[in-house]
């Protein structure tokens, strides 16, 4: 009960990126996916209802890192990185543009116990007990996904997916009044990150099986 308590009183705006993106109304988003063959470290946009740039989000050459900039594409406001060889598809966020234990912010990882659903927990860096509750969670579905407070009902956050032919996907953030939309973007990015590297690895399995079958039909 204290955690769940603890995690009711969480200023994520003070823990993860800064008060100016903490606002007392909803905030509505627009991320797309920008990068190209000639721009592979692009890898998003974040603009508002009136069209204007708030993030971007680029790779990093020969990392698995990627950065969340302001709109300027300039300033590295958060640091996302995989955790190696992780089976729970963890993730770490850390401050500016460092990796260091020192400012580290929160991870990102699905719930040890098994499950069918695509849920995630998201621990701040202040919560160090590994067997205790989240401080928030992402509840992931094909087409959206909702962020609450801790393992309450208590919803901040909330994705939806627009798809359409020879298009790319844009995905419509709605984040609740006074809730951090820096570290809200964060979390969809990296959701996005997963399914991602789900494609691949799905996408070399495939190409692996259809090779041995070639290889074993000569």
């Amino acid at each position: 009960m204290a955690d769940g308590n603890r995690a009711n009183h969480v200023a994520p705006a003070e823990l993860v990126a800064a008060r100016q993106f903490t606002v007392p109304y909803s905030v509505n988003l627009t991320l797309a996916s920008t990068g190209g063959l000639f721009t592979p470290n692009d890898l998003y946009k974040v603009k508002d209802t009136n069209g204007d740039v708030v993030f971007m989000v680029k790779g990093v050459s020969f990392s698995s890192r990627r950065l969340l900039l302001d709109a300027a594409g300039r300033n590295p406001l958060l640091t996302m990185k995989p955790k190696a060889s992780s089976w729970h598809e963890a993730w770490r966020v850390y401050r500016g543009d460092s990796t260091s234990p020192n400012d580290l912010l929160f991870s990102v990882r699905k719930p040890k116990v098994f499950q069918w659903k695509d849920n995630f927990d998201v621990f701040l860096a202040t919560n160090t007990d590994e067997a205790s509750p989240g401080d928030f969670k992402i509840i992931s579905r094909s087409k959206k996904c909702t962020i609450c407070i801790g393992q309450t009902d208590e919803i901040i956050a909330q994705m939806h997916r627009e798809t359409a032919f020879f298009a790319r996907d844009k995905l419509e953030i709605t984040v609740n009044p006074n809730q951090d939309f820096a570290f809200i973007v964060s979390l969809i990015v990296i959701l996005e990150e997963i399914k991602a590297s789900r494609r691949r690895s799905s996408g070399s399995a495939s190409a692996g099986g259809a090779a041995a079958s070639a290889s074993a039909g000569v």
